[in-house]
């Protein structure tokens, strides 16, 4: 006999096999977080650019301000006097710089005048900024390391891949963290007043390699487990699903098989 009755709970009740909508967050969910798209607070990664007095430091702060799930590494150039940082998203979590598997997030570049621009790519690409010269990290790139892998004069070792997770890991379990991503909420909202449409725009605008890597996250179902579902997604999820939460009265509502 099958009880097509769908029963409406004042609390939690536990009997008989339940059918539920509590399965935790949707793709969608995922897919609508800065860190799905590769958003990144740049105003923040400019002043971490400034503060920095090594590499090392900036690739830790850097992370602390992102959101993703993947590692942020960087890598340095020069041709003649120009000098390029550039940001990447480690997609394939392999520890280094992959432009086939990749998704720069942005670059900063020091020009003949000794002055910087940096801009967003893909999901950040609404993103220009000009700044006044100085030195910043530069000059401790090309003293530390004047020949680095693949014509680059720095690049973020894969060595440090475990050491930098670990970092990130303890950043995103102390309370700095929620002053971090409460900072970038509030970039967020400034960018949508000053770039307009370009900042609503440039959310879909990925690059094909971050479009693989949401195709796989859908998939393979790893976007459960991401790191990336904002508090304020998983509330609206634990909402939809509930119906108004277990106090108060809320109803629950559940359906009987026999």
């Amino acid at each position: 006999m099958r009880l097509g009755t769908a029963l409406s709970l004042g609390g939690i009740v536990a009997a008989g096999p339940l059918i539920a909508a509590c399965g935790g967050p949707s793709y969608d969910d995922w897919a609508a977080t800065d860190g799905a798209a590769g958003r990144i607070n740049l105003d923040d990664v400019q002043q971490a650019f400034k503060d920095s007095d090594s590499a090392t430091e900036f690739e830790r702060r850097v992370n602390e301000i992102y959101e993703g799930d993947g590692l942020i590494l960087i890598r340095a150039s020069q041709d003649g006097q120009t000098l390029t940082l550039e940001g990447w998203e480690d997609l394939n979590n392999d520890n280094e710089i992959d432009d086939a598997a990749d998704d720069q997030l942005f670059s900063i570049v020091r020009g003949s005048d000794n002055e910087y621009d940096m801009r967003g790519y893909h999901g950040n690409g609404y993103y220009n900024s000009h700044f006044g010269a100085g030195d910043f990290l530069f000059t401790y790139l090309i003293i530390s390391s004047l020949s680095g892998p693949r014509g680059y004069y720095y690049s973020t070792p894969p060595s440090r891949g475990t050491e930098m997770r670990n970092q990130r890991t303890t950043y995103r379990n102390s309370s700095a963290y929620g002053g971090q991503t409460s900072r970038n909420a509030s970039y967020n909202s400034r960018q949508a007043s000053f770039a307009g449409s370009r900042y609503q725009s440039s959310r879909g605008n990925v690059s094909g390699n971050r479009s693989s890597y949401q195709s796989t996250q859908r998939t393979s179902g790893s976007f459960r487990t991401s790191n990336s579902i904002s508090r304020s997604s998983s509330v609206r999820s634990s909402s939809r699903s509930f119906g108004g939460g277990f106090g108060g009265g809320g109803a629950f509502r559940v359906r009987l098989r026999s």
